[in-house]
């Protein structure tokens, strides 16, 4: 049997704009549900260059020292088998674990019931364009936050009621461009634009995600 492995876009620490807290990003690669509109769509292909050692990546998440994970993507729970192993290798380390899906939480609760033993609040829904919303937390209105945790209520009722700001995270790595967050959708062309000009040097191809990206430790 060979050791067991899941497909992932990027890592990215410190990430402050996808659940409360100081946390740690990582999204998964290769989506089915394909969102028109979706940002993201380079974490859609199941591209296997991209596999990971679940034991390497648990050890690797563990070493930034944080106790909280955003796992987003791509589509967490199109690797379902994986995704629950990890979530049973890391679940010592982190206090809080937030899941970005677009799938909707009673399907996953009703197919998947072990991965809920392990998630702390998960973020459900697809993607819908011009479904405008002002939280902070979600892309389009139709999406929903549950919090599995009642002992993180609190922190997560106080986040998730905060309006957007514009505040997103830039990466460059491995010389493309990872813009982190979830900005109003009639501002992502403005976006896009400003980025373009500030890094000039990056191809506009090279300009990947504004929401589930990846991307190591800040410099």
């Amino acid at each position: 049997m060979g050791t067991e492995r899941i497909l992932v876009s990027l890592i990215h620490y410190p990430l402050y704009v996808l659940g409360p807290g100081r946390r740690v990003g990582l999204w998964t690669q290769g989506c089915t549900i394909h969102c028109k509109g979706c940002m993201s769509i380079h974490t859609w292909e199941f591209d296997e260059s991209k596999a990971v050692d679940i034991d390497e990546l648990a050890q690797m998440l563990s070493d930034f020292n944080c106790n909280k994970l955003t796992i987003s993507g791509g589509e967490p729970f199109d690797q379902a088998s994986s995704l629950l192993s990890l979530l049973r290798k890391v679940r010592g380390k982190f206090s809080d674990i937030l899941v970005y899906t677009g799938y909707k939480f009673e399907t996953l609760l009703e197919k998947y019931p072990e991965h809920f033993e392990y998630i702390d609040a998960i973020v459900d829904s697809p993607f819908i364009e011009g479904m405008e919303s002002e939280y902070v937390y979600k892309g389009s209105d139709n999406q929903r936050l549950f919090v599995l945790n009642k002992d993180l209520q609190e922190e997560y009722d106080e986040w998730m009621n905060r309006q957007k700001d514009g505040y997103l995270q830039i990466k460059v790595k491995d010389n493309a461009l990872f813009i982190i967050g979830i900005p109003y959708q009639k501002d992502l062309e403005r976006i896009r634009k400003s980025v373009e000009q500030q890094f000039s040097k990056l191809a506009s191809e090279q300009i990947k995600g504004f929401e589930p990206s990846r991307g190591e430790e800040d410099e």
